[in-house]
């Protein structure tokens, strides 16, 4: 398989930027509203934007070598390849939205604060509409979660604890959604307190590890014993 390395350090660096992006947002604890937000916490939000639009990046890489991975075992069926497009334009999306948005929540948001009045009032009440591409976050977490529990099925034979950290951190990403969905805060709580600081993280390391291993990962059953 080829470009294994290059997976493999994308799938770790994944796994990092996901890591860092929520002990970030847990360092800017949410005020007012989302536009004094930006202007309070504006360097670490730009922050937060610059890694998780590398991360999209990235993450398109980590698809493309795991679908690669996979291959043999995935290529009668009729669902995976499109779960696998669908973590493409999920990673994909993720990395517009948020390299769109370091050229647009600094300005949009101080000049709304020095404006004031109806202005602010207006910003505020639309800044999820003016800046979100996913407001729910249906595509950049719902799509890459049924992506990443589709791979742990598969996965199930080749390493069991790739696979329940899979299900488990997919699992997450869809709590994610169903509570900005919902308005239930406690789901959030638990998708990305759970799956953002700890299970995926760890499950797009540990997929990063396995790919710079020798041989590569693969399905072939030679080698399921090496991987476990």
């Amino acid at each position: 398989m080829k470009k294994t390395r290059l997976g493999g350090i994308s799938a770790i660096l994944v796994g990092i930027c996901y890591l860092l992006t929520v002990i970030v947002v847990l360092l800017s604890p949410p005020g007012e509203n989302a536009v004094i937000d930006h202007v309070t916490y504006m360097n670490q939000l730009m922050l937060v934007h610059y890694i998780l639009g590398a991360l999209g990046i990235l993450g398109i890489m980590v698809v493309l070598t795991i679908s690669r991975t996979l291959e043999n075992q995935t290529k009668n069926s009729e669902w995976y390849p499109y779960s696998q497009v669908m973590a493409i334009i999920g990673f994909a999306l993720l990395a517009i939205n948020n390299f769109r948005q370091t050229g647009l929540d600094h300005e949009l948001s101080h000049d709304a604060v020095h404006a004031g009045g109806a202005v602010l009032d207006a910003v505020v009440i639309g800044w999820v509409g003016l800046v979100e591409l996913s407001p729910q976050g249906w595509i950049d977490f719902g799509f890459v979660g049924i992506w990443m529990i589709t791979v742990s099925v598969y996965y199930f034979k080749i390493s069991k604890n790739l696979s329940v950290l899979g299900f488990i951190g997919g699992s997450c990403f869809i709590l994610t959604v169903l509570g900005n969905i919902t308005g239930f805060s406690p789901l959030v709580m638990i998708g990305m307190g759970v799956g953002g600081l700890v299970i995926v993280p760890a499950w797009f390391m540990y997929n990063g590890v396995l790919l710079l291993k020798k041989p590569p990962l693969s399905i072939s059953p030679s080698i399921h014993g090496d991987i476990e």
